[in-house]
């Protein structure tokens, strides 16, 4: 069993950063010391759960799967023998993927876009246990593309 982290996305810390400003500035509405407590209590919650979600979302690779983790929670798996093709994708749908530049993986009964920090020993291995797979990755690593910003 081989185990590739996701990229992580500056962009996507930004954003969670940016969406947590305004609580934090909220302590001046909140007159009872206990309540402003509790607000930073679950605040500070969330953001554990969000951060742990980020940083230890994994991909695995066994002999004949694809089992994706978020976190410790299994999200799904893919039967490596039934992967059909494998793309380069900036989709920012919600996924399996800590970063913005992904990997679209289709299957024949599931799909998922995933962002493994190693791409290139990722994709070998995949094609080393399926050979049919259509590799279709063309990059551009331009430094201005805030997109491909990770850590």
């Amino acid at each position: 069993m081989h185990r590739f982290r996701s990229r992580v996305s500056v962009l996507l810390l930004l954003v969670i950063v940016a969406s947590v400003m305004p609580i934090i500035f909220l302590e001046e509405t909140i007159t009872e010391p206990t309540e402003a407590m509790v607000a930073y209590g679950i605040l500070a919650l969330v953001m554990s759960v969000i951060l742990l979600m980020l940083f230890l979302t994994s991909y695995e690779i066994t002999e004949d799967l694809l089992i994706i983790k978020v976190g410790p929670i299994p999200y799904g798996k893919i039967k490596l023998n039934e992967i059909s093709l494998v793309e380069r994708s900036y989709n920012p749908l919600s996924a399996p993927a800590s970063s913005l530049k992904r990997l679209y993986i289709k299957g024949k009964q599931q799909d998922a876009l995933i962002s493994p920090i190693n791409e290139e020993d990722f994709i070998r291995l995949l094609k080393a246990r399926n050979p049919n797979i259509t590799i279709n990755i063309s990059d551009k690593d331009d430094w201005w593309r805030i997109w491909n910003w990770d850590i």
